[in-house]
């Protein structure tokens, strides 16, 4: 028998679903027309503790056969559309694609074609998913790709008008102490709002640097490292843990 689903915090925007395959994985509620957005938790794969349970990442350390029997099981959650994904270096590039495959370095995806899933991994760091009238975006936005507005740039690049963006789950400002340095530099750029004292909120930054460029935000508020059940946290699991996936694909309206 399948376990119970597990529950989100009052008025969250978001559903939990559970694939077929058994892929945990959140949604924005009401979702996006002509998209369809996943953010994916730790739960319904195979890999074994600190990994438990989806990890889709070889390089922190997990076997090679758990992770590509995880990324089976995802491929199934998404129904076996092609994917596209590109080497995460942490920066402000957005790559443009138009088949599945390897895009490059880059941290951000657009593309136009229907039933192509934009794919990032993540651990703490925002996924930001885009759905446009003609295009959609993925966007993998850590504290350099924040302070670069890599999400205002993914959204400036997409044709078809002003797209809607959605802030799946990240480490937030209750979990995010950084350098006095960085909380400056963050409040120099995105006012003082998106800091309280050495506290970061990355998707407050991100909602700024969006609503600057006209982009209405739906911020699922679901935090990395407050839900060890159901997300993977870099900061609050290290030195060892895993990376969900999240994922956009444009479907037919």
């Amino acid at each position: 028998m399948r376990a119970p689903l597990p529950e989100l915090h009052d008025g969250a925007p978001a559903t939990v679903h559970a694939a077929a395959g058994g892929a945990v994985y959140v949604s924005p509620d009401p979702e996006p027309e002509g998209a369809r957005v996943f953010f994916f938790t730790r739960l319904g794969g195979v890999s074994g503790p600190p990994y438990d349970e989806l990890n889709v990442s070889v390089k922190v350390g997990d076997d090679r056969e758990s992770v590509e029997r995880n990324i089976g099981i995802i491929r199934g959650a998404l129904d076996d559309r092609p994917s596209a994904w590109v080497k995460q270096v942490a920066g402000d590039a957005v790559a443009r694609v138009s088949a599945g495959g390897f895009a490059g370095e880059a941290d951000a995806l657009v593309t136009a074609e229907r039933d192509l899933c934009l794919n990032v991994a993540v651990a703490d760091c925002v996924p930001v998913a885009l759905a446009g009238e003609d295009e959609v975006a993925m966007v993998h936005s850590g504290w350099r790709g924040t302070l670069s507005g890599i999400s205002g740039k993914a959204a400036g690049l997409m044709a078809g008008g002003v797209p809607r963006a959605y802030i799946g789950p990240c480490i937030r400002g209750c979990c995010y102490e950084v350098s006095p340095e960085l909380a400056d530099a963050f409040a120099e750029e995105f006012g003082d709002g998106v800091v309280a004292g050495r506290q970061l909120s990355l998707p407050d930054a991100i909602r700024e640097d969006l609503e600057r460029a006209g982009v209405e935000v739906v911020d699922l508020g679901l935090c990395t490292g407050c839900r060890p059940d159901l997300f993977f946290s870099h900061r609050k699991q290290k030195p060892l843990t895993g990376r969900s996936l999240a994922s956009v694909v444009k479907v037919p309206r």
